[in-house]
């Protein structure tokens, strides 16, 4: 049987639907208070808890013997560091130890963030954020540190699969995700203006190809980088121009860095949803060159093209109301 975590969230709800078609019905570790529409038509089984709470995960895992863990708490705001830090580290280490306790083997979704960006090209093998010198804020350190309990439970014997997305775009969007919010947000101020700068983005669909095709293999003890393509973000909102059919009236305004940083402090100040914060504009303005060269050598992992990405969730988020 087949636990997740994280099952109601971007990348897990994708995931559950893939398992239930190769793997039929899977155990969802959820709290009491989860919104549990993404699961809708699901084939599941309800286990409910939280991940830092030891006991609950230790009845979750009853008769189990993968788990699936993706339960995170994403923040690119001012807010809830002490949260951020717990939910990603100690949690992770709860996992970790009903793991190790009951010999079930992990398959750990983290993010990017997690690595530094000092390399030319950020593979598997660059080093975690938190053992450089570099100024990173509180998601990025909380997966580093997670990551790191996970080398060590795999170092000490638990078979572990680890994937790396970079940033999640595509259809099913239902919070929705700080990508998603730019996209809803871009539309409603009639696309005339966006940020400088660039990242790696991926479809989810692919992500979750990449954790299953991980998965079927039995490829324990590896790691896996899930990059997509780069964006810009002028592309970006020419995409959605085109999507949407606004015609091309008024010249495209770029947001330079340092007016936009200004910006996110504003936004964030007062909004722990607001896609502009001082940290998505750094990461626009990052290393974003990612190779995932490996998992294509090893998994036949193939991204597809981002505008085919950014159009079925535009799509998506308009057939659902969202826009």
């Amino acid at each position: 049987m087949i636990l997740v975590t994280g099952a109601t969230g971007r990348i897990g709800h994708v995931l559950v639907k893939e398992l239930n078609k190769k793997y039929g019905r899977v155990k969802v570790f959820v709290r009491e208070k989860s919104n549990l529409k993404p699961l809708e038509g699901c084939n599941c089984e309800y286990v409910y808890g939280d991940i830092l709470d030891l006991e609950s995960l230790r009845k979750a895992v009853e008769g189990v013997d993968t788990l699936f863990h993706l339960a995170a708490h994403i923040n690119i705001s001012f807010y809830d560091k002490k949260k951020t830090l717990n939910t990603n580290v100690n949690g992770t280490k709860n996992v970790l130890k009903v793991c190790m306790e009951e010999g079930i083997n992990l398959i750990y979704t983290s993010s990017i963030h997690a690595l530094s960006t000092s390399d030319y090209v950020i593979t598997e093998n660059s080093k975690l954020c938190t053992d450089t010198e570099e100024k990173r804020g509180i998601y990025d350190q909380s997966k580093s540190l997670a990551i790191k309990e996970v080398l060590s439970a795999m170092e000490k014997g638990l078979k572990t699969i680890i994937l790396i997305p970079t940033g999640v775009i595509g259809p099913y969007d239902f919070r929705p995700s700080s990508f998603g919010l730019g996209v809803i947000q871009s539309v409603k101020i009639g696309l005339s203006s966006t940020l400088e700068g660039k990242y790696d983005y991926v479809d989810v669909r692919d992500v979750v190809s990449g954790i299953v095709t991980a998965f079927d293999l039995k490829k324990y003890g590896e790691m896996y980088m899930l990059s997509g393509h780069l964006l810009d973000m002028k592309t970006y909102i020419e995409y959605l121009r085109e999507f949407s059919g606004t015609p091309k009236l008024k010249p495209l305004a770029l947001v330079k860095k340092s007016v936009a940083i200004f910006l996110g402090y504003i936004l964030g100040f007062f909004s722990k949803k607001s896609a502009i914060t001082p940290y998505s504009v750094a990461t626009l303005h990052s290393n974003s060159n990612i190779s995932h060269g490996k998992a294509t050598r090893e998994l036949g992992y193939n991204p597809r093209d981002l505008k085919e990405s950014l159009y079925d969730q535009y799509v998506w988020f308009k057939e659902n109301g969202y826009i």
